[in-house]
């Protein structure tokens, strides 16, 4: 699976305001609601933080998949935003959180769930500084062909 073909350009942030765990998630809910993805935002990060509270989902690589099953949800949602100042996602991070994967699955689809979670980290794992140029994206347009680019190295 790759994350290119099913990431809506409408959902890929260039710059987030906040520089929190908790800000970022409710500012990457707010936009989902304004665009009518999800209908409870709040439930949404109770659900987020509940997972926050099982294993971080900061992964390294100044990146985190903060993820949950949505029982309502009839699609998956993947939103890519970037903070381009970084915040420790996790207080025992080492590194600050640029890049952050914000992953909604239905709850009735696990191994769809499954797939894009490791399509995220398989391009996190690509070789080059993926941070580096994500950073330099100006708008949506840029930040989903320099995944896709990504992506297609040593395919």
């Amino acid at each position: 699976m790759k994350l290119s073909t099913i990431i809506d350009k409408e959902l890929l942030l260039t710059e987030l305001k906040n520089d929190d765990t908790n800000g970022v998630l409710e500012e990457m809910t707010d936009i989902l609601k304004e665009k009518n993805k999800i209908s409870d935002s709040k439930a949404i990060i109770i659900k987020l933080l509940e997972r926050e509270k099982l294993a971080s989902t900061s992964i390294g690589k100044n990146t985190a998949i903060p993820h949950a099953k949505i029982r309502d949800l009839k699609n998956p949602i993947i939103m890519i935003a970037m903070s381009r100042k970084g915040f420790l996602y996790n207080p025992s991070d080492k590194e600050p959180v640029h890049l952050i994967f914000l992953v909604l699955s239905p709850s009735g689809t696990p191994a769809l769930h499954l797939q894009i979670l490791a399509a995220a980290a398989s391009l996190i794992k690509k070789p080059g500084d993926l941070i580096g140029e994500l950073l330099k994206a100006k708008n949506s347009t840029q930040l989903a062909e320099i995944v896709k680019q990504f992506e297609e190295k040593n395919d």
